[in-house]
């Protein structure tokens, strides 16, 4: 029978960065990775968004809105220097009600407090960004961005055998 120091549930993203989270904490660790679908990223990797958040939703001063808006810069690192389909478009919150221009205002407000770029828009702006969109007013958020992150598996899968030195195996469930 196999020993390992660390087993990981879960061959997608997470998983895979946690196995080379804990490599760089131990190198030559024995971890093992299980997976349940026939190969990495089919589960949940597999099928969300693949949103990069901003950390606009998040209280300011908050452990989440640091870690989403530090999260978002080395997501972005990671895909321009391995070459993973990534961009940066941005994102447009908008009110379509005269009741939610408080919470865009709110909204706007915390952004501003995570130390994100955000801007006002007038009903025109949004119109000229996106022309199908009616609403009373709007906030533009760059950081915002989208990622290929099954595209990015394969990689992070090298990077994590190349640290193992014999350590990682990979066993399905």
């Amino acid at each position: 029978m196999q020993r390992f120091d660390c087993v990981v549930i879960g061959g997608g993203i997470v998983g895979l960065s946690v196995a080379w989270a804990l490599l760089g904490k131990r190198t030559g660790s024995k971890i093992a990775i299980l997976e349940k679908e026939e190969s990495l990223a089919r589960h949940q990797t597999g099928r969300n968004s693949g949103v990069i958040h901003s950390g606009i939703y998040y209280k300011p001063g908050s452990l989440k809105a640091k870690l989403c808006r530090e999260g978002n810069r080395r997501m972005v690192e990671f895909c321009q220097l391995h070459g993973i389909r990534h961009e940066a478009c941005g994102k447009i919150i908008v009110a379509t009600t005269a009741s939610e221009l408080p919470r865009l205002e709110n909204l706007y407000e915390r952004g501003i407090a995570n130390g994100l770029e955000v801007r006002r828009l007038r009903r025109e702006d949004v119109r000229e960004l996106e022309p199908h969109v009616s609403c009373l007013a709007g906030i533009h958020v760059p950081l915002t961005g989208i990622v290929d992150y099954v595209g990015g598996v394969p990689k992070i899968r090298r990077i994590v055998r190349g640290r193992r030195r014999s350590g990682i195996s990979e066993h399905d469930s």
